[in-house]
């Protein structure tokens, strides 16, 4: 099923401004029906040609309600074969097992639970697209920042002429990523971001992919560990080329970003066009020439402050145009 054909669902109609998002995750709670399902948790990421791709789907059952372990598991194998993963974990008097199936494009992953001596219980079951290998002239860029890389999102430019690639990845498998603060993985999670150039081939070598900016978040090294929140690849200057926008996010942040990154091209040199760090909590708008961020004034909420920042074409970056403060949108 596509990802536009469950936006159109009657059950998840109280997820429908979450789903429209090009790139997201969302909990969502589901009307009691026959199959006792009471909660879907998605992924998606935006594809290559634009559209929205759901790369992971985690469906939780009523525990009171929840079908027996041996059950689900005989009409997975009917279709899918045998696991290839079986594990139990005992925790006190409470037994929990993982097992798990896979081909050459997808994973099914189901989570039971139990106490010892009694039948085990279906609690989840998650569907997950695996990590397609990069194809074409991508097929020989391959950055390895850190152990269980995965690419979230990947662009081909042009930057005065030549062929650039903005990379986004990520630690977080799918079904991670689809459960967000609730998977143990998030709080540890790894994100990459990476400006390359495909080189053109010389009499000594072919041609070849080179990094000429990264960014990487998350890990032991970090003391303030933060998040790759949001990138994209658009005209904010109003040139007529692209800009590489980056919003960052903190440990407690949530949904808001604690730092924004401007970047393009020019004469074959990367330039900072804007660069803010230590916001609080911030929303950023783009519009052509204009980056406008609101940032809540302390804890509870009392107002806004509001920066606008205008592109300077003599200066060739971002300056502060205003700065206001502004009632909270909901006074």
């Amino acid at each position: 099923m596509s990802l536009a054909q469950l936006r159109a669902m009657p059950d998840l109609g109280e997820c429908a401004p979450a789903l429209s998002a090009p790139s997201g995750r969302a909990d969502c709670a589901l009307p009691r029906a026959p199959d006792n399902l009471a909660r879907v948790q998605l992924a998606w990421e935006e594809a290559r040609n634009g559209s929205s791709e759901l790369t992971a789907l985690r469906l939780l059952f009523d525990p009171q309600l929840a079908p027996a372990l041996t059950e689900f598991e005989w009409q997975i194998t009917r279709g899918w074969g045998p696991p290839t993963l079986e594990q139990l974990r005992r925790d006190r008097d409470q037994k929990f097992f993982t097992l798990q199936w896979e081909d050459a494009e997808r994973r099914a992953t189901v989570e039971a639970q139990g106490v010892r001596d009694q039948p085990s219980r279906a609690i989840a079951v998650v569907l997950e697209r695996k990590q397609a290998p990069l194809t074409g002239e991508f097929s020989s860029l391959r950055p390895r920042p850190f152990p269980g890389f995965r690419v979230r999102w990947l662009r081909r430019i042009e930057w005065e002429g030549q062929v650039h690639a903005v990379l986004w990845g990520t630690s977080l498998s799918p079904a991670q990523e689809a459960m967000g603060e609730q998977s143990p993985a998030w709080v540890s999670q790894r994100n990459y971001v990476g400006i390359w150039r495909l080189e053109p081939a010389t009499a000594t070598r072919p041609r070849r992919w080179r990094a000429l900016w990264e960014r990487l978040t998350g890990g032991d090294d970090d003391e303030q560990p933060q998040r790759v929140l949001y990138v994209d690849t658009r005209d904010v200057t109003g040139d007529g080329t692209p800009d590489l926008v980056i919003e960052l996010s903190c440990e407690t942040c949530g949904a808001t970003a604690d730092e924004v990154i401007v970047k393009t091209i020019r004469a074959g040199k990367l330039i900072d066009l804007l660069a803010k760090r230590d916001l609080y909590r911030a929303h950023v708008e783009l519009a052509p020439g204009q980056v406008r961020i609101r940032q809540p004034e302390g804890e509870d909420d009392q107002g806004l402050t509001v920066s606008t920042y205008a592109y300077d074409r003599g200066k060739g970056a971002f300056v502060l145009a205003r700065e206001e403060r502004a009632p909270t949108p909901d006074r």
